[in-house]
């Protein structure tokens, strides 16, 4: 029942957009290959960060 209250919560957080995911920060994170890392002359995806963003 717990379980099932915490994913509750977080999908009407996203939602609401309570939660907001930063797909571009995630996929850096957990390196994941994007389509600029594939094909290095393609249109970037996802903007090249200057400096890290504040945590």
């Amino acid at each position: 029942m717990l379980l099932g209250g915490l994913v509750l919560g977080l999908a009407q957080g996203l939602q609401k957009k309570w939660i907001v995911i930063d797909w571009c920060r995630l996929k850096g994170d957990l390196n994941i290959p994007s389509l600029t890392n594939l094909q290095p002359l393609a249109a970037p995806v996802c903007p090249e960060e200057v400096e890290p963003a504040p945590r």
